[in-house]
């Protein structure tokens, strides 16, 4: 059975927004770290890094906005709650991933572009954490996703 009118339309907006939104933010996760090991030749990549992430952090607010504004009314007439688990689950790890994104990993991120353009060297000493934010916060995003398609206890 189709998703129609308005929640088929906000639906929608909200799986196409993850996408693009959160898509940067789980590459950005699993690929930064490793690009600050690369160093000078990564620079171009690194240096708007942070910046983009941060903007990218900031816009999954419309992301959680969109799903919000789904969940009293379910699919096909289901009612559903906040105090659904698999929801405030997703929104728990919304939070720590963007906290986490927008914080540790942008950080990370920029203090190793300002490390990399002194030494001309790899930030190798920021590595661990710049690769445990990027798993740690990737981990939160693909765990949203597997609570929003299973939808445990429903």
């Amino acid at each position: 059975m189709p998703h129609s009118g308005a929640y088929g339309l906000i639906l929608a907006l909200h799986v196409l927004a993850a996408m693009l939104v959160i898509g940067p933010l789980v590459f950005g996760g699993l690929f930064l770290p490793a690009l600050a090991f690369v160093g000078l030749r990564a620079l171009p990549v690194l240096k708007p890094a942070p910046l983009l992430l941060r903007i990218a952090g900031a816009a999954s607010l419309g992301v959680v906005g969109l799903g919000a504004a789904l969940v009293h009314r379910g699919p096909f007439g289901s009612v559903r709650g906040y105090s659904d688990g698999w929801i405030t689950s997703s929104i728990a790890l919304w939070a720590i991933a963007t906290l986490i994104t927008v914080t540790i990993l942008a950080g990370g991120v920029a203090t190793a572009v300002a490390e990399i353009e002194q030494t001309g060297m790899t930030a190798r000493h920021r590595l661990p954490w710049l690769a445990l934010a990027g798993v740690v916060s990737t981990a939160c995003w693909i765990g949203i996703v597997f609570l929003m398609v299973i939808k445990p206890g429903m």
